[in-house]
């Protein structure tokens, strides 16, 4: 009751400043292709806005900070973008044409956001959408009797809305039809996974954001369910990844032109007991073409909330061992440089445990990840292309703990990097505009896993050392494309094919396959 009481007088202390709020937006979904635009036009020299960051997502209103900079510098010839660049930008103008009206950015009529009900009364607004998609993944080769088909149907919905200048909301819900799979019983344990209903012959899952935000000049706050993303990553991140499903949380973000400060405590999803996740991170803007980050993320359950963790400003690592140092704490670091025009590098460091007293590459418990990354915008003076490469390495032991309910999961899924502990990933991508509409893209990848996951702790029967590739190692050489076409507004159609092959399959010593996967989607927002 004690912890109840201090986190509602938290709240209270916060919702009674944000009567002084001025015009807030909500967030843009992580897998928005505002956010590959922006970061292109980043590396490109094209931004020097202080909203431009590593924590993620974007609220609306920051989108709109930084394409009313672009169309700025392009209509005073500070910088010249590409037919291809000038049409895209256009039509996302028109998309953030409610929060750049303070711009006094010009927007052309047809490019401005079309809604399927809206209302809009002085300075209330409410816009709802229709939300349609089909998702096929065909899969064929040696680990496959015949070519396994899974289709997943998905239909729902979304409405975002402001009352006055204090008070923003967001909502989507979708419901997906899969066909294909089989799935014979309705699951609801997060241990496998997100839900699945049965009805009839069919299976479905559902999935629901929602949230308010209320935001001040120097204060944003935001209630409810939503994804996070932190770090430079584009395969993915460390601490907290794009590909980790929604959580329930009460975030905190703070932002001049300096530094941009976050803090996250969120409710995650687990079948062995309560579990919570507090996270904090600083981001330095040193200059515009060098930006510093650190954190702190810390997994706890099995007990109610922690005061101590609750609190934004205080140092998880210290925290941990007055609690009884009995939880998953961790640190990152990251930096961003642009050294010359059209180059991007990258680096991020996650440490789970260290100790200088021991090898960092052969004590077990010397537990980090890291990957590195550059992007080249334009390479070779060809317009409208990119070239990404970029390397991740996790060691053995990331993400475990001795705790089950401490694990790095949610959902039982990772909440950091896709990639599994005691393995790492080489990928290569080469991409090009054709215009507006069409994107397409070569990738290559090595994939190299040992023996451990994230399932499996260090116990003592393992001894004090580690090896990176335990085991037998499988590899996968992965090659591919992948084509994107906006076939009307706000409609896209794309499809992807990969060609694996893989050695040592599931561990086992010289077992080859080549496999195929081609995907087909289809997307409406309407």
């Amino acid at each position: 009751m004690l912890i109840l009481k201090r986190t509602s007088g938290f709240l209270f202390l916060f919702l009674f400043f944000q009567t002084t709020a001025f015009s807030q937006s909500v967030n843009v979904v992580l897998d928005h292709w505002v956010y590959e635009f922006l970061d292109r036009m980043q590396t490109r020299g094209c931004i020097s806005s202080h909203v431009m960051t590593f924590s993620r997502p974007f609220s609306r209103d920051n989108v709109a900070v930084m394409l009313a900079e672009i169309d700025t510098k392009s209509g005073t010839h500070v910088i010249t973008l590409s037919a291809t660049e000038e049409s895209i930008l256009e039509q996302l103008k028109g998309e953030f044409d409610e929060e750049l009206k303070i711009h006094e950015v010009s927007i052309q009529q047809q490019y401005r956001e079309r809604h399927l009900i809206k209302w809009h009364e002085e300075n209330n607004r409410i816009n709802m959408d229709l939300i349609i998609g089909q998702n096929t993944d065909f899969k064929s080769g040696d680990q496959y009797e015949k070519t396994e088909k899974i289709s997943q149907t998905t239909w729902g919905g979304m409405v975002r809305g402001r009352f006055g200048d204090d008070f923003g909301f967001y909502l989507t819900a979708k419901n997906t039809l899969i066909k294909g799979k089989d799935i014979y019983e309705e699951h609801f344990d997060p241990a496998q996974g997100t839900p699945i209903t049965l009805s009839g012959e069919n299976a479905y899952s559902d999935e629901a954001s929602a949230y308010f935000v209320w935001r001040l000049p120097w204060f944003h706050l935001e209630l409810g369910r939503d994804h996070a993303q932190w770090g430079p990553g584009v395969r993915g991140q460390l601490m907290i990844s794009a590909d980790n499903p929604n959580f329930d949380m009460f975030k905190i973000n703070v932002q001049f032109k300096r530094f941009t400060f976050t803090s996250i405590h969120g409710k995650l999803n687990s079948n062995t007991g309560s579990k919570f996740i507090a996270a904090h991170r600083l981001e330095l803007r040193l200059s515009p073409r060098f930006i510093l980050g650190a954190g702190e993320s810390v997994i706890y359950g099995n007990r109610n909330v922690e005061p101590m963790y609750i609190n934004p400003l205080m140092p998880y690592h210290v925290a941990e061992h007055h609690l009884g140092d009995r939880d998953n704490n961790t640190m990152g670091l990251d930096l961003i440089t642009y050294p010359i025009m059209n180059h991007k590098w990258y680096f991020e460091l996650f440490i789970d445990d260290f100790t200088t007293a021991e090898n960092p590459w052969t004590y077990y418990g010397n537990k980090f990840a890291f990957l590195t990354g550059w992007q080249w915008t334009n390479p070779l003076g060809l317009s409208d292309s990119d070239l990404q490469l970029e390397y991740t390495r996790i060691e053995p032991y990331v993400y475990t703990h001795k705790e089950e309910i401490n694990t790095y999961k949610n959902y039982d899924q990772s909440i950091g990097h896709w990639l599994s502990p005691d393995a790492d990933n080489l990928f290569l991508k080469a991409s090009y505009w054709l215009n507006r509409d069409l994107k397409v893209a070569f990738i290559t990848e090595r994939l190299r896993h040992g023996e451990g996951n994230i399932d499996l702790p260090h116990d003592e029967s393992m001894g004090i050392r580690k090896k990176f590739l335990s085991g037998v190692v499988e590899s996968t050489w992965n090659l591919g494309f992948e084509v994107r076409f906006q076939i009307f507004r706000d409609g896209f159609l794309s499809c992807s094919y990969y060609h694996l092959n893989i050695k040592n399959v599931n561990h086992i010593l010289n077992q080859q396959v080549t496999n195929n996967h081609f995907n087909l989607k289809v997307w409406v927002n309407y």
